[in-house]
C-alpha cells in the first residue's frame, strides 16, 4: 500500500512539473507542489537495527555521537577556535621575548686548564 502511495505522489510531482510549471496550468502546479511537500515531509531517516547474539558475561555499550555543527553554529565555533589559536600564538611570542637569552655551554675540550686564566691581571 505504501509503495502505491509513493508511486502516486511521484507521478503527481512529475505531472505538476510537466503540465503545471512547464505547461502553465496552475492547478497541476499546485497539485505537484503539494505532492512534493507531502513526500518531503514524510521522509524519515533510516533506522539502524543490529541483531546479534550475546553470550553470558558480555556487555553492550550504546553510544550516540552528536551530529557535527553546521551553518551559523559551525561558523561561530570556527571563529572561536581561530581566536584561541591567535591568543596562544601571541602568548608564545611574548614569552619568547621575555625569556633570557639562552647561554650555550662550551664543549669540555675547549675549557681553559685549571689555574690558567685567559684574562690578564691588571698591572702585570
Amino acid at each position: 500500500m505504501r509503495s502505491l502511495l509513493e508511486r502516486l505522489a511521484r507521478n503527481l510531482v512529475r505531472r505538476g512539473i510537466r503540465d503545471g510549471l512547464l505547461g502553465g496550468n496552475g492547478i497541476w502546479l499546485a497539485l505537484g507542489a503539494s505532492a512534493w511537500l507531502v513526500r518531503w515531509l514524510s521522509r524519515s531517516p533510516a533506522q539502524r537495527v543490529l541483531t546479534e547474539s550475546i553470550r553470558v558475561g558480555e556487555t553492550i555499550t550504546i553510544t550516540s555521537v552528536p551530529a557535527p555543527p553546521y551553518g551559523r553554529n559551525a561558523r561561530k565555533l570556527a571563529k572561536a577556535d581561530r581566536a584561541d589559536a591567535e591568543l596562544i600564538r601571541r602568548q608564545v611570542r611574548l614569552e619568547r621575548k621575555r625569556a633570557p637569552e639562552r647561554v650555550t655551554a662550551a664543549p669540555a675540550d675547549s675549557a681553559p686548564a685549571e689555574g690558567k686564566s685567559k684574562r690578564r691581571k691588571r698591572g702585570a
